[in-house]
């Protein structure tokens, strides 16, 4: 067999099993559906399925998905990790198991933009792109839960958006957005239940990354994803309030612990500033409010609509007297269907 014929084989090959990948990614993203998993699960194990046939991938073989991920130079441990997670559940999905190579995830600190970068991001990207952008920024939101938001779920009397499409195990909850973002969603078409599509603006926002760090010679721009503004939220939320269950609720965490890390996030962003002598705690209503000036706080700023009302308190009389105020404030929650 000559060259040209090897080539014409090998290319073939190649066809097939691309057209082979494709098949079981839709294969597997059904069973996963059925399975119950959220739609930001099934869109990137799908994907990551799908990345590993690009890369050269046997999905059929084990052992070829195991070279394939040791010898990509460019993947972080992390990111092998993940592959490793994904390429198990399709094995589940076949009846199948392996022995799965043994990388893990390491936990690092996040990138934390400035707000000018935000906003310059959010002002250079497409209509659709810069409204999911500015929602992202406004809410905190995972990107999933926005990407699922519909019509009927925005309030423009009340500036608020209700999040019922959960990811990881978030909670519930109605959040304040701004005019920008409402004036940026009303040039949207209105063809389909939902605002966005996802999908659309998360393929593409990708390559307009790139676009746009250059025109602005700015390669950070580079490091901000979608989650990145969630990050920045939980970060400027906590400098400004310095009330960790306000951010845990503000997020939809359902453990505290997952709010921690903004300690670590607001010091690297902000340093260690005069809050750190009072205990801040956040009002979303007159009856919060109230159990907050019973047990000695002093109202600072901020309004309801806007936020909350901050109020403050001597750190050294809240540790005198910490078990006057139990903290026990609640998100206001849409009604469950």
């Amino acid at each position: 067999m000559g060259s040209a014929e090897q080539q014409a084989v090998s290319a073939g090959d190649s066809n097939r099993s691309q057209m082979n990948a494709k098949s079981r990614a839709l294969e597997f993203a059904f069973w996963m559906q059925k399975q119950g998993y959220d739609n930001a699960t099934i869109y990137n194990r799908s994907y990551m399925l799908k990345r590993l046939a690009d890369k050269g991938a046997d999905i059929e073989s084990s052992e070829s998905v195991k070279e394939t991920i040791a010898v990509q130079k460019t993947w972080s441990e992390s990111y092998k990790a993940l592959m490793v997670d994904a390429y198990s559940l399709f094995l589940t999905m076949l009846g199948r198991s392996w022995t799965p190579p043994r990388y893990r995830i390491i936990s690092k600190m996040g990138f934390v933009p400035t707000e000018k970068e935000l906003n310059d991001l959010i002002a250079a990207t497409s209509k659709a792109k810069s409204a999911f952008l500015q929602g992202l920024k406004d809410t905190g939101a995972d990107p999933g839960e926005l990407g699922a938001i519909r019509w009927i779920d925005i309030n423009f009397d009340t500036h608020t958006v209700a999040l019922n499409n959960l990811v990881k195990g978030h909670n519930r909850r109605i959040l304040q957005v701004t005019d920008q973002f409402l004036r940026k969603i009303s040039t949207l078409p209105r063809k389909e239940e939902t605002v966005f599509n996802y999908t659309n603006i998360r393929v593409n926002f990708f390559k307009q990354r790139i676009v746009i760090a250059r025109k602005l010679a700015n390669p950070r721009i580079m490091q901000i994803s979608f989650t990145t503004f969630r990050r920045w939220k939980g970060t400027n939320e906590y400098h400004r309030t310095k009330d960790l269950l306000y951010v845990q609720r503000l997020l939809g965490h359902k453990k505290i612990d997952n709010a921690l890390i903004y300690i670590d996030y607001e010091k690297a962003a902000f340093g260690d500033g005069e809050n750190d002598a009072y205990v801040s705690r956040v009002a979303l209503n007159t009856k919060e409010a109230r159990e907050l000036v019973e047990a000695g706080f002093q109202y600072v700023t901020g309004e309801y609509h806007d936020g909350g009302k901050i109020f403050k308190k001597s750190r050294s009389l809240f540790d005198a007297g910490g078990n006057a105020y139990s903290g026990k404030l609640t998100l206001l929650q849409p009604n469950k269907r």
